[in-house]
C-alpha cells in the first residue's frame, strides 16, 4: 500500500479562540474560521481542522481535554485506497463519507481516515550556505524569516499503552517500514520505503495519549524564524531551537492549546531500502544532540520522555557500576 503521509488531523479543543489564534500564529493558511468550525492549512494542502471538544459529530476522545480526534493519512491512487479498504475490512468496521474517505478505528482507540491524498508538490526554496572553502552563494544575500509558512505535516507522534499491536497494526496492515528504535520504549516508521525518516512515532507508556505535531519547514532559519514570531506572540517554548539525534532534524517546540505541542522541524535523514534500523538507549540524554531553552533542569522532560525513562536510566547505571565494584572485587 502506498501511504503518502499525513492528510488531515482535526481536533476537538476546549477553546476554540485560543487554537484559531495558534495555528495564525504558526504559520499555517487559515481557509475557514467559524465558533464552530476552522480549517488552517500548510503549503502542500495538508490540513488541521478544528472543532469544539463538545461537537456530537467527533468520535470518541481516547484522552481527556483537548486532543486529536480524526488522522486521515493520504494514499497515492485510488486504487490502492481501494485495496487498502478491502484488506482493512476483513476484520474492522468500516465508514465512509460521500467523498470516499473511509474510516476504522486503531489499536489504541483513535479514529482513522484514509483517502486519495490532497497534498500538492512544493516547489522547494534552494537555500545555499558557504563554509570555509565550500563556497556555494556568491553575490547573493542569505534569506531571513520573521516568521515560519510551514511546507506541510512532517510526522505525529501519539503515547500509547501497546507498543507492539501499534506496530504491528502499522507494518503489517499498512505496509509501513522500521526507521529505527528506542529500546523497549518506541518505534519510528515511514510510510515509504524511500521517505523523510518518519511519519509517524509510538511511545510506550500507561495511557494513550497525543505527544507533538509536527510540521516541516524550509531550514534552521525559518524555523528559528517561527520560533521567534511564537515566543514574541506569548506562546511558550517546549523546548528549542535544537537538534535531535534520532532522525538528525532541527526542531523547535512549542506547546499549544490543541492538547501537546507543535513543532517545527527541518534537515531529517532521508532514508532508502539501504537504511539500517538501530536501537537507541531511551534516556532523557538521548533527546537531543543540542537545544537552548526549554526544559527547566529538575522540573520538565522532553516530550517524548517519561519520569520511567530516568528512572530505568538511573537502574542501568547502578547496575553497571556494581557490575564493575563485583569484577575489581575479583581481580
Amino acid at each position: 500500500m502506498a501511504i503518502v503521509g499525513v492528510d488531515r488531523v482535526v481536533f476537538g479543543v476546549e477553546s476554540m479562540k485560543k487554537a484559531q489564534q495558534f495555528y495564525t500564529d504558526f504559520g499555517l493558511k487559515k481557509i475557514k474560521s467559524s465558533p464552530k468550525h476552522s480549517i488552517y492549512e500548510a503549503s502542500n494542502k495538508s490540513r488541521v481542522e478544528i472543532f469544539p471538544r463538545t461537537a456530537k459529530h467527533l468520535p470518541p476522545a481516547f484522552e481527556k481535554g483537548s486532543t486529536i480526534r480524526i488522522l486521515v493519512w493520504g494514499v497515492d491512487t485510488r486504487d490502492n485506497l481501494k485495496a487498502l479498504k478491502a484488506d482493512l475490512a476483513r476484520d474492522h468496521e468500516i465508514t465512509e463519507d460521500e467523498d470516499g474517505t473511509f474510516y476504522v478505528t486503531d489499536p489504541v482507540g483513535l479514529c482513522l481516515g484514509f483517502r486519495v491524498s490532497r497534498r500538492i508538490n512544493v516547489k522547494p526554496v534552494i537555500i545555499p550556505m558557504n563554509g570555509p572553502e565550500n563556497v556555494h552563494r556568491v553575490d547573493e544575500r542569505a534569506i531571513y524569516y520573521d516568521r515560519a509558512k510551514p511546507v506541510g505535516i512532517g510526522h505525529i507522534v501519539f503515547n500509547v499503552p501497546d507498543l507492539k499491536a501499534m506496530e504491528n497494526f502499522y507494518r503489517k496492515r499498512l505496509g509501513f517500514h522500521l526507521t529505527d528504535r528506542y529500546t523497549g520504549r518506541g518505534v519510528f516508521l515511514r510510510s515509504a520505503i524511500r521517505a523523510g525518516h518518519h511519519q509517524v512515532f509510538f511511545l510506550h507508556d500507561d495511557a494513550p495519549g497525543l505527544n507533538h505535531l509536527a510540521f516541516a519547514v524550509r531550514d534552521v532559519s525559518e524555523m528559528i524564524g517561527g520560533g521567534q514570531y511564537m515566543q514574541k506572540n506569548g506562546w511558550e517554548t517546549a523546548v528549542g531551537p535544537g537538534r535531535h539525534i534520532v532522525s538528525s532534524c532541527y526542531f523547535w517546540y512549542v506547546q499549544s492549546p490543541v492538547g501537546a505541542p507543535n513543532e517545527y522541524f527541518c534537515d531529517e535523514d532521508f532514508c532508502t531500502e539501504n537504511w539500517k534500523p538501530k536501537s537507541y538507549d531511551p534516556h532523557p540524554d538521548t533527546f537531543a544532540e543540542w537545544f537552548l531553552t526549554g526544559l527547566p533542569k529538575g522540573k520538565r522532560l522532553p516530550p517524548t520522555r517519561t519520569k520511567k525513562d530516568v528512572t530505568e536510566a538511573k537502574g542501568r547505571v547502578s547496575r553497571v557500576k556494581a557490575a564493575r565494584k563485583q569484577s575489581e572485587v575479583r581481580g
